[in-house]
C-alpha cells in the first residue's frame, strides 16, 4: 500500500487511495456522505477502484461490504469482495488491524488482504 489520504468536510468524507502493483501506481478516490462508517466504506470503495485499474478485461471487482469491530488486539476492519472473471464468480475475505492509525488504513489494507494473491494470479494469466 502506497497512501491513504482522508479528508473530512462538514457533511462529506473523501478518501484518496494510492496502490504500488508490480512499478504501477493505481489511485482512485471515492467519496460518500459523512456517517458512523463512511470513512471505512469509502476508503475500501476507493481500494477497489484502484484494483479495478490492474485487472484484465472481463474481470469486475464489486465491494460486498467492508465492516469495522473491536477484537482483542483492537480495531480491526473486515472486507468481502466478489470478483467475477469469464470462468465464474469467487468471494474474497480480507482483514486488517486499526494499529493505532486511522480505520480508513484498515479498510485499504483489507481489501489489499483480499485481492492481492488473486491479483497477482490474474494478472498473469
Amino acid at each position: 500500500m502506497a497512501g491513504v489520504r482522508v479528508e473530512r468536510t462538514p457533511g462529506r468524507v473523501a478518501v484518496s487511495v494510492n496502490l504500488l502493483h508490480n512499478d504501477t501506481m493505481l489511485s482512485a478516490r471515492g467519496e460518500r456522505p459523512a456517517g458512523e462508517s463512511a470513512g471505512v466504506q469509502v476508503a475500501a470503495e476507493a481500494a477497489v477502484e484502484a484494483v479495478r485499474k490492474a485487472a484484465p478485461p472481463g474481470t469486475a471487482f464489486t465491494l460486498q461490504r467492508a465492516s469495522s469491530y473491536l477484537v482483542s488486539a483492537g480495531p480491526a476492519v473486515v472486507t468481502h469482495i466478489v470478483v467475477e472473471t469469464p470462468r465464474g464468480q469467487e468471494h474474497l475475505v480480507g482483514s486488517a488491524l486499526g494499529r493505532g492509525g486511522p480505520l480508513e488504513d484498515a479498510a485499504v489494507a483489507a481489501v489489499v488482504d483480499a485481492v492481492d494473491r488473486r491479483l497477482a494470479w490474474l494478472l498473469r494469466r
